[in-house]
């Protein structure tokens, strides 16, 4: 894999991400991928979530609580299968109606034309004081 074909896979899912077209999000994880949130039991979408079925009920359930606002993507490192991404969003529960801006960083690592792994670091405090979002 070369740096620019996982950065390109990468650049893709955000692009579904930006444009809400679920079916792709999950069409570009692999079978066996992992999904790594930070975060209490207070965020529904926290935890770990691995393999096919459970990437699909993560993507119901986090938009099924947060409601993003604004997504900014600020810095791209990309080496060999691996990519990191920075930015700011701004989003807000579903249920309290509070929203929240914060700094995030997600890692990715891809494998073929698909994401295997998608380790996340954000701040999840700004999130919790947005609660609740059950």
């Amino acid at each position: 894999m070369t740096t620019s074909s996982a950065k390109a896979v990468i650049k893709k899912w955000v692009g579904y991400l930006a444009t809400g077209d679920i079916e792709e999000i999950i069409a570009t994880f692999a079978d066996d991928a992992v999904i790594d949130m930070p975060g209490s039991s207070d965020l529904p979408w926290a935890g770990r979530w691995q393999g096919a079925a459970k990437i699909a009920e993560y993507f119901k359930v986090m938009p099924a609580a947060l409601r993003i606002i604004s997504h900014e993507h600020k810095i791209w490192v990309a080496e060999d299968d691996m990519v990191a991404v920075t930015g700011l969003e701004e989003a807000a529960s579903h249920i309290s109606g509070k929203d929240y801006r914060a700094k995030w960083c997600w890692v990715f690592q891809v494998r073929g034309d698909k994401i295997v792994l998608w380790d996340a670091y954000e701040d999840t405090e700004a999130m919790a004081s947005c609660g609740p979002y059950r």
